[in-house]
Order: structure tokens, then sequence, then C-alpha cells
């Protein structure tokens, strides 16, 4: 019984030390509500709560016979991290090769009438870099994070750059990304209420050369209101695009 009671005591330990929380001295704190060190990202923050609650009432168990108590603390987390969307709007869908897929992204491009807000992994398309530059023009407002490596680091042909460079001349946000392993996201978001998603990446091979598929939701502010917070998220993790390097 001991030798279990030191093997949890170890557990806790570890787990807390990763996590960054208070010390397992503090314990009767988070009885009353569990305090975090300020350091801790704030969406770690719940994974932390549960941990620490899971540690205090977890009886001891051999580790070979259930999952650890971090494991546990994640998926209880994840489970309650997604997000129900009432249904609205219409849905217009298209798919690759050269069936339809790019025109549908520059029509919901050339819908926008306040703001295009994009999540973008490879970012080489002519023809969508030509419908974002009129949207400048018309004065809608555009956004842009994309995959620092593809479009940067490992742009070896320059489209990209070339692609980034005349988006940013023409007024445009732009941003790059490298937080992440790869910042796949292939997003659209027009004037908060409109939804464009799927597979497609922005680029010519997308459009004439792979298998790919483009999910509009014309008309849902909800399910644009979820997308944008997602949105907001990387953009704050990017940084700004210097034409040049």
């Amino acid at each position: 019984m001991r030798s279990g009671l030191a093997q949890t005591s170890t557990r806790a330990r570890a787990i807390m030390a990763r996590l960054e929380v208070v010390s397992v001295q503090h314990r009767h704190q988070a009885r009353q509500g569990a305090r975090y060190d300020a350091r801790m990202p704030i969406q770690f923050r719940p994974i932390a709560a549960v941990a620490l609650a899971a540690i205090l009432v977890a009886p001891v168990v051999q580790a070979r016979k259930t999952k650890s108590i971090i494991d546990q603390a994640v998926e209880a987390y994840q489970s309650t991290n997604s997000f129900t969307v009432p249904a609205a709007g219409s849905i217009e869908v298209a798919f690759s090769p050269n069936e339809g897929s790019e025109h549908l992204v520059i029509k919901v491009i050339d819908s926008a009438k306040t703001s295009l807000d994009l999540l973008s992994y490879s970012f080489t398309s002519v023809p969508v870099v030509e419908a974002l530059v009129r949207a400048r023009h018309r004065g809608v407002v555009v956004r842009l994070v994309a995959d620092e490596k593809d479009n940067i680091s490992a742009d070896r042909s320059g489209k990209a750059k070339a692609a980034l460079g005349a988006l940013a001349s023409a007024g445009a946000e732009v941003r790059t990304i490298r937080v992440y392993a790869i910042h796949h996201d292939k997003v659209i978001i027009a004037d908060h209420q409109t939804v464009e998603l799927g597979s497609f990446n922005y680029s010519d091979a997308a459009a004439r050369r792979n298998s790919e598929n483009v999910l509009v939701n014309w008309g849902n502010p909800k399910l644009a209101e979820v997308y944008l917070k997602h949105f907001q998220r990387n953009y704050a993790q990017a940084t700004a695009y210097v034409q040049g390097y």
C-alpha cells in the first residue's frame, strides 16, 4: 500500500510540474478553487484543473491496469471542447480536379462586402490571389494566416512569396505561423456570415491535379463565429509577413 502511495505521489508531482500548476502542498486551496501559475497558457488551465482534481481523489491503482491520470484529464477536456452549431443557411460543395472547387472558392471571395479572414497551408493560387486583390480594391478587409515553412522557408519556386507579397501590397494583413508542426487549416470566413472549408489548398495543384473537396455554408453566422475564434487564436500566434526575405 505504501509503495502504491509513493508511486501516486511521484506521478502527481510530474503532472503538476508539466502543467506548471500550484504545488501539491496547496491541495486545500484547490478544494476551494484551483489557483494556477500565471505562466500557464489559458487553454491548458481546464486540463490542469481536471488533472489536479483527479490526483486528489484518485484511488491507488496499478498503472498498468488503468490509463494515466494525465491521459484521463486530457480526454475529459477534449470531450467537452467541441462545438455544436445550429443548422442554418445553405450548403454548396464542389470537387477537384477541374470540378468547380476553385470556382467556388473564388465565388466566396467575390461575395464578400466587408471582411475576409483566411487560414491557409499552401498559398500559391494566382486566381485566388487576384480575387483577394479585387476584394481589397472594393474596400474589403482581408486577413491571411499562412503556414511559414510551406510558404517561406521551403518555398523554392518563389510562388508563395510572390502571392503573399502581392496580397500585402494590396493592403491585406498577411501573417505567417510556425508554432505548429503544420498549419494545415484551409478556411475562409466571409463577412462573419459564410464559411468555406475542406481539403482544398489555395494552389494550382489543388484545382487541377489533386482530388480535393470544398464545402461552403452560406449564411450561418453561428458557424462563422466558431471559426472566427479559431482564426483569432492562430492570428495572435502568427507574425507579420515582411516582403524581401
